[in-house]
């Protein structure tokens, strides 16, 4: 699943590398509507609906497969393995936002006017009701605004009070959770949003790890398939954009290319 302002064709090339690394294995890059308008002009739910609805409607698709979600997309692939029970086997965030973003870097692919929109009106309804960005935009210095208005984040990270465990069972059932930053990203804000971590309340310090509520409450599982071996932490070194690229390529062999594999034993 492609990330924002872009379409599904942006991820041909590392689709390419999936094939010819597993001659025979079926790939699909799903694509939402139009594809890099509607990324950023439908909600995050109705994308995460829309997606669903793509899954469900595959045949090749119902046995089980491996998924990987860039940018934007790693918070739509999440959200399906919660939300709509997939038989997933791997899951996989690629420079993922799993976290939340804050600041303005990460709009710079936006239209000005929808930036200002985010950045100053973020938790307003015309916004959530409209803008996929802002169903993500964790700002600590209104995290009371962002707990109370935000449709979509403090769902998918069972952050509101009233907890939704299937969203923690379906997440347990994955054999490997994947997840990857770049410590050069440009355009994600906090770039460590990939493994979860978003700024301290009130704060431009970024939580640690095991420190976070999201490990410590275990909201979604991490904590469970942290002690299980599950999740699988790595750090690429290229700007955002060539995260799915040539510029990414080695890294992408390396550590992301073997959880296509299918035969990965269930634990």
């Amino acid at each position: 699943m492609h990330g924002v302002t872009r379409n599904a064709s942006d991820l041909n090339e590392f689709a390419g590398w999936i094939n010819e690394t597993y001659p025979g294995i079926y790939v699909i890059s799903v694509e939402i509507g139009n594809g890099a308008d509607d990324s950023f002009l439908l909600t995050m739910n109705r994308q995460v609906e829309l997606f669903c609805n793509t899954i469900h409607a595959d045949p090749h698709l119902q046995k089980g497969f491996n998924m990987l979600g860039f940018s934007q997309g790693s918070l739509i692939v999440r959200a399906a393995v919660e939300r709509c029970s997939l038989p997933v086997y791997n899951l996989i965030t690629l420079s993922g936002i799993n976290g939340g973003v804050f600041g303005v870097p990460n709009l710079q692919q936006l239209p000005p006017d929808f930036r200002k929109l985010i950045s100053e009106f973020a938790y307003e309804k015309a916004v959530q009701d409209v803008i996929s960005v802002a169903g993500y935009w964790r700002d600590p210095y209104q995290l009371d605004k962002y707990m109370s208005r935000c449709q979509f984040l403090p769902d998918i990270n069972n952050e509101l009070s009233v907890r939704n465990e299937n969203y923690k069972m379906n997440m347990l059932k994955l054999n490997a959770f994947v997840i990857t930053y770049s410590d050069v990203d440009e355009v994600v804000a906090p770039s460590l949003s990939g493994w979860f971590l978003g700024y301290k309340p009130k704060s431009m310090d970024v939580e640690l790890w095991n420190q976070s509520r999201q490990f410590t409450e275990d909201l979604i599982g991490l904590r469970t398939l942290w002690d299980q071996g599950k999740i699988y932490r790595f750090t690429s070194h290229v700007s955002h954009g060539a995260s799915d690229h040539m510029p990414n390529k080695d890294f992408l062999f390396q550590n992301i290319m073997p959880f296509f594999n299918n035969t990965l034993p269930e634990l």
